[in-house]
């Protein structure tokens, strides 16, 4: 099994909302996709200190194959196509 981690900082914080929803569809209609979990940053960002991302996604895929294929699916093109205008995007993938 592979995780695959995504911390987003959108541009427009009203965003938000819809941008979750996008991110539960992906998570529902992505045949490879085992499980998907969304947060929603719940702390305040202080003037010092790590930085905190509006909204996080966590997927587990079956194996790597699965994961390099995701990047070129028609649902993930949708999230760069339609999706909100980021601030920056970290991500992770790692082996559970």
């Amino acid at each position: 099994m592979v995780k695959h981690v995504s911390i987003f900082t959108l541009k427009d914080k009203s965003e938000i909302k819809h941008f979750v929803e996008m991110l539960e569809e992906v998570g529902k209609n992505y045949p490879l996709i085992i499980k998907s979990e969304i947060g929603v940053n719940m702390s305040e960002q202080l003037p010092v200190g790590p930085h905190f991302g509006d909204v996080i996604q966590i997927i587990e895929f079956k194996n790597e194959d699965d994961l390099n294929n995701y990047p070129k699916s028609k649902e993930h093109q949708k999230l760069l196509t339609d999706g909100p205008e980021m601030e920056t995007v970290t991500a992770i993938d790692y082996i559970i």
